[in-house]
C-alpha cells in the first residue's frame, strides 16, 4: 500500500469543510468527510504488507452521489459506492444504480516484486449494481464494472452477502463474504505475464483467462458517536482463487487486512 500525500489530505479536508457549511441550507444535500488508516498487502498477491492513509469525501444530492470512498459515514449506508453514481431505483428492499469511478491502476514501483511488469494504466470504470435487502439485517449486493476507456481493464463481476447485527442502538457489527470473477482482459492485465514482461521480470509467460479472482471475508464494526461523528474498524481475509491465484506474480494467495477510521457527516 502506498501512503497518501499529506497535500491530498489537506485539500480533501478543506473541500469537505467548504461543502459542509452550506449543506444544511440546501434541501436534499448531505455528505461526509472521513479518514481511514489501512493495513494490507502491497498489491493483490504480495508477500509484504504496509500501511496507508486514505482520506474520503462524499456528497449526495437526491439521487446523485459523488464519493471517494466515504460512504461508511453517510446517513444512507448504501451510498458507499466510489465515484459518480445515480440511483435508478431506491426502495426499502431494492436499490439499482449506475456509476462511474476512477481506477488508479497499478505502478510497478509499488513493490520490488513487480519490477519489470510495467504499469497498469489508470482508467475509468463504468458500473451497474444492485442491492437487495431480502430479510431483516440481511443484504445481497452485486456489481458489474467495465473499463470505459478500453485501456486493458476489462470487466469484473462481484457479489457480496452481509448481515448487520445491531449490538446496541449505537454499535453494529457487520460480517460479510464476497466473491469476484474477472473477465479475460482484466485477468490478463492484472495477473498475466506476456513475453515482454517475462523478459524484463524473469517471471514465466502466463495467460490466465477468465475465472475466479478471490473470495473475501470481513467483519466490520461501526459506532455512532452522536448525530455527526462515526467510528469504523475491523479485519478482513482474502484468498486468491483460480487463474488469479496461480499467477507467477502472486507470492501469497491468502492475506489479512485491517482498517480503522473516523467520519464526520453533514
Amino acid at each position: 500500500m502506498r501512503r497518501v500525500p499529506c497535500r491530498r489530505v489537506r485539500w480533501l479536508a478543506l473541500l469537505g469543510l467548504g461543502v459542509a457549511f452550506p449543506a444544511a441550507a440546501v434541501e436534499g444535500l448531505s455528505g461526509a468527510v472521513t479518514g481511514v488508516a489501512l493495513w494490507g498487502p502491497e498489491y493483490k498477491g504480495a508477500a509484504k504488507s504496509g500501511f496507508a492513509l486514505r482520506p474520503g469525501l462524499l456528497i449526495r444530492y437526491r439521487r446523485v452521489t459523488l464519493s471517494s470512498g466515504a460512504g461508511f459515514a453517510a446517513r444512507r449506508e448504501d451510498a458507499d459506492r466510489r465515484g459518480l453514481g445515480i440511483d435508478l431505483k431506491h426502495s426499502e428492499e431494492l436499490d439499482v444504480s449506475l456509476g462511474l469511478r476512477v481506477d488508479n491502476g497499478r505502478n510497478e514501483s509499488t513493490s520490488p516484486a513487480l519490477a519489470g511488469m510495467g504499469d497498469v494504466k489508470r482508467t475509468l470504470r463504468l458500473r451497474i449494481g444492485a442491492d437487495w435487502r431480502f430479510a431483516p439485517g440481511w443484504q445481497l449486493a452485486a456489481n458489474w464494472t467495465v473499463d470505459a476507456f478500453n485501456r486493458g481493464g476489462g470487466s469484473v463481476l462481484d457479489a457480496r452477502i452481509q448481515y448487520e447485527w445491531q449490538v446496541t442502538p449505537r454499535i453494529a457489527l457487520t460480517p460479510s463474504a464476497s466473491v469476484a470473477v474477472g473477465g479475460p482482459r482484466y485477468m490478463k492485465t492484472w495477473f498475466g505475464v506476456d513475453e515482454e514482461q517475462s523478459a524484463r521480470s524473469g517471471y514465466p509467460v502466463y495467460d490466465p483467462g477468465m475465472g475466479l479472482r478471490e473470495l473475501s471475508f470481513a467483519l466490520g464494526a461501526r459506532a455512532e458517536l452522536g448525530e455527526h461523528w462515526v467510528l469504523i474498524g475491523g479485519p478482513g481475509f482474502t484468498r486468491l482463487l483460480g487463474p488469479a491465484g496461480r499467477s507467477p506474480i502472486v507470492q501469497r494467495r491468502s492475506s489479512w487486512s485491517a482498517h480503522a477510521g473516523v467520519g464526520y457527516r453533514f
